[in-house]
């Protein structure tokens, strides 16, 4: 394999090559953004089960 004079070859080749980093860090906010839906509907779910329970039983 020929090198040219600008490019870099990782001595690690298991190590996170340049462009894993960011994947890695694209991914992890999606992960979260779905975590957090999930979460909010949860919530809302039980705060309005609550709220019709209150009235039902008032």
């Amino acid at each position: 394999m020929i090198q040219t004079h600008g490019q870099q070859i990782p001595a690690d080749p298991a190590g996170p090559g340049p462009g894993e980093h960011q994947a890695e860090r694209e991914r992890r906010p999606r992960a979260w953004r779905e975590y957090g839906t999930l979460l909010m509907a949860i919530v809302g779910l039980t705060l309005s089960l609550s709220t019709f329970l209150a009235t039902a039983l008032r």
